[in-house]
């Protein structure tokens, strides 16, 4: 992180904090990286989905189906724009969205499936794209977790009509904050650009002396979401580091799953055919969850039950129904750290303990 402290405080001395060219520097590499151009960076994830769904032309009295087992930068900008949830099922032995469930949701008043690829593990988002084409309606994919994740060996966040990515401090690459969108139609790209800007047209917003013209129009009111510069400063100092990262956690992450495999009592997640996960944790299951949990945490290790489901919120304009996949995966799930910076002697600690609890 030494460099993108330099970065910073440069940031920080030139006064250029809100704006200024490493936007679009940090913006133009995270295009390369993806292998999409059409990418718009924003001020968090929320914000990119909130953006997304005005780009899928939801609204008051519109539907969204999505998972309840995700966080609520997931969900929330869904309830603020107006529509109503339907909750759709997961698969409990991968965390994937339930693709015939979503199938049976879909009605009149849908507008948008949210697909969440669940902490790092591919969903079943081809087939989502195929079955939201098929119905007339938008496909959004949260990969907040997600970056660099494949199946099939294509990126997660191609199948979607928009896909979302995050810059959280604890995401594959650390912007501090920040989001981006990624869109497949140039329309919603160029649309994006104005919306997480008040809806101000950038090309045509000021005069020649820099002040704002007096025949701009703002056709379409937007937010205030832009990515700053010192977020994207932080951000653009670790993107060179993310196929490293990615190739080591991957890599704690098998060493985990090999030694978890040897044990009774606990089950990792299981990938989607073809797909190759990022893993912001090891997903597992347990009977013995709250214990396990318990005995990693008192040895320092910062496991994790991942989500609260969000249909128990009663702020949520959804209605609760029976979801037995979300049960199973709320009752026994852990998030177990897998992450780059981990080396082998933290690696055996976290092997012994598990071992152990579940001894």
């Amino acid at each position: 992180m030494a460099a993108a402290e330099e970065a910073a405080m440069a940031v920080l001395r030139s006064g250029q904090i809100a704006s200024g060219p490493n936007v679009e520097a940090f913006r133009s590499e995270l295009a390369r990286t993806i292998g999409n151009p059409r990418v718009v960076t924003t001020s968090d994830m929320s914000m990119a989905i909130a953006i997304a769904l005005r780009l899928a032309g939801v609204g008051s009295g519109d539907e969204v189906i999505t998972s309840p087992f995700a966080c609520l930068s997931t969900n929330a900008p869904i309830a603020l724009s107006g529509a109503r949830i339907r909750w759709a099922d997961v698969d409990p032995a991968t965390g994937a969205l339930d693709v015939e469930d979503v199938r049976r949701l879909i009605g009149s008043a849908t507008k948008a499936v949210v697909v969440y690829h669940l902490a790092g593990y591919p969903g079943f988002a081809s087939e989502l794209a195929a079955l939201c084409g098929n119905a007339g309606i938008a496909l959004i994919e949260d990969c907040n977790n997600a970056l660099g994740a494949t199946r099939d060996g294509r990126l997660v966040g191609t199948d979607g009509d928009n896909a979302i990515y995050s810059f959280y401090p604890n995401r594959q690459i650390n912007g501090v904050e920040g989001g981006a969108i990624a869109s497949r139609d140039p329309a919603d790209a160029e649309r994006a650009t104005r919306l997480r800007r008040f809806g101000i047209n950038p090309a045509r917003f000021r005069s020649a002396n820099g002040e704002i013209a007096d025949d701009a129009d703002v056709t379409e009111i937007g937010w205030s979401g832009s990515m700053s510069n010192l977020n994207a400063t932080v951000a653009l100092a670790q993107i060179a580091a993310l196929p490293d990262r990615l190739a080591a956690t991957r890599a704690n992450a098998r060493r985990l799953e090999k030694t978890f495999a040897a044990l009774s009592g606990i089950t990792p997640f299981a990938a989607l055919p073809g797909a190759d996960p990022v893993y912001w944790g090891l997903m597992v299951r347990t009977a013995r969850r709250d214990y396990l949990l318990s005995q990693l945490k008192q040895a320092g290790v910062l496991a994790s039950l991942l989500h609260q489901r969000n249909d128990r919120y009663s702020g949520m304009p959804a209605e609760r129904r029976a979801l037995t996949g979300v049960d199973e995966i709320e009752r026994d799930v852990l998030a177990i750290p897998c992450g780059w910076w981990l080396g082998s002697a933290d690696l055996d600690r976290i092997e012994e303990v598990v071992a152990t609890a579940l001894r």
